[in-house]
């Protein structure tokens, strides 16, 4: 009897199914993949990073990559790498310092923490979008790859908060006014004086708007034909579609300088995810500090006050032309401070958030851990500290 039940017990230890002996789970994207793997998962000990980089050192899991291989986009051995923050950042020269540096250690090259932030958070996510591509006859598919290639990085970059079934995104030139009202007629009714503006703007349109409708999630941009790679136009896209991020949970219709600055801050950085010197960067800002009209020769001298009154201006939803083009300037530089000093996520929640309550300022604090008086004033020091912008 004792024989035939350790014969049974025996069996009863092979017959174990092999998913019960765990076999690696295939993740759905990258952001759930790094909950488990923060820095990615590499085929081999051999891999070579062909993206951004540097990143940071790959768990080295065959079984778990082969099990996930569909999230290797670049193809390089590695699935979901994650970019180190870029050197010489706000709290020093160390490449371990941590990307999000907190509001005691902003300074001048708080830019580097958040574009590092920015950058990993595209590497991190996914694109389960469908991207419906609508463009107007007389524009050249061609002048469209970049702000394909930005708009797919938004996609990604938000990925884990927004994630809309599909989107429809209508490209029309100067010379495709007519066609484009009629596009944007029978979709979401929104602007029907488009001949008008590319009249006005001539070669240098770069009109655009995104749909607040929750029934299509859309948005139009003008391609002009002077306007091809230069910064201020291919941060369009990705600026348009984190509007539809933060539309989504009625954040736009708030302040004004979350609203456009937020937008002109991740558009401008994911439409330009070269620009490893700041360059780019910069001649944006310089572009952008006229906007700020006769207040901009008070910035430029340092004055914080002015810096601080705007901002407060720009509270309320005011929605003002003022309001809205000097927000792509200081509303941009402010939510530069607060991605340095907590992260692209804290940004994505703290938006979230504004779907339940309407509370901007409590919700800010309960995010970022200081009231926006106090934020202001470490937005006025960080404006002040970069009188280059005014050169």
């Amino acid at each position: 009897m004792k024989r035939l039940l350790a014969i049974v017990v025996a069996i009863s230890f092979l017959a174990v199914p092999t998913a019960s002996l765990g076999a690696p789970t295939a993740y759905k994207n990258c952001a759930a993949l790094n909950q488990a793997f923060p820095n990615g998962v590499a085929q081999t000990a051999k891999f070579k990073n062909l993206g951004k980089g540097p990143i940071a050192t790959p768990k080295v899991d065959a079984k778990v990559y082969l099990a996930n291989k569909k999230l290797d986009v670049d193809k390089d051995g590695i699935a979901c790498e994650k970019i180190k923050p870029a050197s010489g950042n706000a709290a020093g020269t160390n490449p371990n310092t941590p990307t999000d540096v907190g509001f005691a250690n902003i300074d001048k090259n708080a830019w580097k923490v958040a574009q590092a932030a920015v950058l990993s958070a595209v590497a991190a996510g996914s694109n389960t979008v469908a991207i419906s591509y609508q463009v107007g006859p007389a524009l050249i598919p061609t002048r469209l790859e970049t702000r394909k290639s930005a708009l797919e990085n938004a996609a990604k970059l938000w990925s884990r908060w927004f994630s809309p079934i599909s989107v429809e995104a209508i490209y029309w030139s100067e010379n495709d006014a007519v066609w484009a009202e009629e596009k944007l007629l029978k979709g979401w009714n929104y602007r029907t004086n488009l001949q008008q503006i590319a009249n006005g703007e001539r070669g240098n349109c770069g009109s655009a708007g995104a749909n607040g409708d929750p029934r299509i999630v859309s948005f139009h941009e003008c391609v002009g034909t002077n306007l091809e790679n230069v910064p201020s136009s291919v941060q369009t896209t990705p600026h348009e579609y984190t509007h539809l991020f933060q539309n989504q949970h009625g954040g736009c219709a708030l302040y004004d300088w979350y609203c456009e600055g937020g937008a002109a801050y991740f558009g401008s950085t994911i439409g330009n995810t070269n620009d490893t010197d700041g360059a780019k960067r910069l001649a944006q800002l310089r572009t952008w500090s006229w906007n700020l009209g006769a207040n901009r020769a008070l910035v430029a001298a340092g004055d914080k006050a002015t810096v601080i009154r705007l901002l407060k201006e720009w509270q309320g939803g005011s929605h003002t032309r003022d309001a809205i083009a000097g927000s792509y300037f200081l509303g941009n530089l402010a939510t530069e401070v607060l991605v340095a000093a907590k992260g692209v996520e804290t940004w994505a929640n703290f938006t979230v958030a504004m779907s339940k309550s309407k509370d901007f300022e409590a919700n800010f604090k309960s995010h970022y851990g200081i009231g926006l008086a106090e934020f202001y004033e470490v937005v006025a020091n960080y404006v002040v500290s970069q009188p280059e912008i005014f050169n």
